[in-house]
C-alpha cells in the first residue's frame, strides 16, 4: 500500500467515526478534516465534497467486507462454518459498523440513496463469491442442491434475504450474529449431503 493509499484509508476511518458520532447531515468536511488531522483544502483535493467522500467510503467498506469474507471462504473448515462466518465477516463492515450508532438509521438511508450503486455492486460481488462457494461444495459432494431444487445463486439470495430480515429485530450486534448463525445452520443443513444418497 502506497503512502497516498494509507492516507486515504486513514481519512476513511476518521470519516466513519465522525459520521457515526454526528450523522451524515450534521457532519461537515471541516469535521472530517479535523478528525483526520489534515487541512480542509487537503481533504478537498482528495474528495470533491462530502457526498463523494461518503460514496467512496461505502465502496471502500464493501471492498474490505468482501476481502474478509473471501478469506473466510478459503479456510479449511466445514462448508456450513465457512458460509456462516463469511456472512458475519461481511456484515461486520456493512451492517454492524453503523447499526449501534445513534445515527445508524440515517446513515443506512443515506447509503441507500447516495451510494446505492456502490452498495448494489458490492452486494452482487459478495453474493457471487458465496454462490461459487456453494458450487465448489456441490462438486466436492459436501452439499446436495437437488434436495431444495435451487441453483447456487438462488439459494444464496434466499439465505441473504433471510439474514437481512434479522436486522429489523436484532437487539444488538451480538444478537444479530447469533441470528445469522441460526439462519445459516437451517439453510446449510437443508442442503447437507446425506450418506447413501
Amino acid at each position: 500500500m502506497t503512502k497516498q493509499e494509507e492516507k486515504r484509508e486513514f481519512v476513511f476511518d476518521a470519516a466513519a467515526g465522525v459520521f457515526s458520532n454526528y450523522g451524515f447531515r450534521r457532519t461537515s468536511m471541516n469535521d472530517i478534516a479535523n478528525a483526520a488531522g489534515i487541512s480542509r483544502p487537503a481533504l478537498y483535493i482528495m474528495f470533491e465534497n462530502k457526498e463523494d467522500l461518503f460514496r467512496q467510503l461505502v465502496a471502500q467498506r464493501q471492498e474490505q467486507a468482501i476481502n474478509d469474507a473471501v478469506e473466510v471462504l478459503q479456510r479449511d473448515a466445514p462448508f456450513a462454518d465457512r458460509i456462516v462466518e463469511a456472512v458475519i465477516a461481511y456484515e461486520k463492515h456493512i451492517y454492524e459498523a453503523v447499526s449501534e450508532s445513534a445515527h445508524g438509521a440515517e446513515l443506512m438511508d443515506i447509503g441507500q440513496s447516495l451510494a446505492m450503486e456502490e452498495m448494489r455492486n458490492g452486494q452482487e460481488r459478495f453474493f457471487g463469491h458465496l454462490a461459487r462457494a456453494v458450487e465448489n461444495a456441490v462438486s466436492e459432494a459436501e452439499v446436495d442442491l437437488s434436495q431444495v431444487k435451487m441453483k447456487p445463486k438462488d439459494f444464496i439470495e434466499l439465505l441473504m434475504w433471510s439474514v437481512g430480515g434479522q436486522k429489523k429485530t436484532a437487539t444488538s450486534n451480538k444478537d444479530f450474529r447469533r441470528r445469522i448463525r441460526e439462519v445459516g445452520r437451517i439453510f446449510t443443513h437443508s442442503i447437507a449431503s446425506r450418506p447413501g444418497k
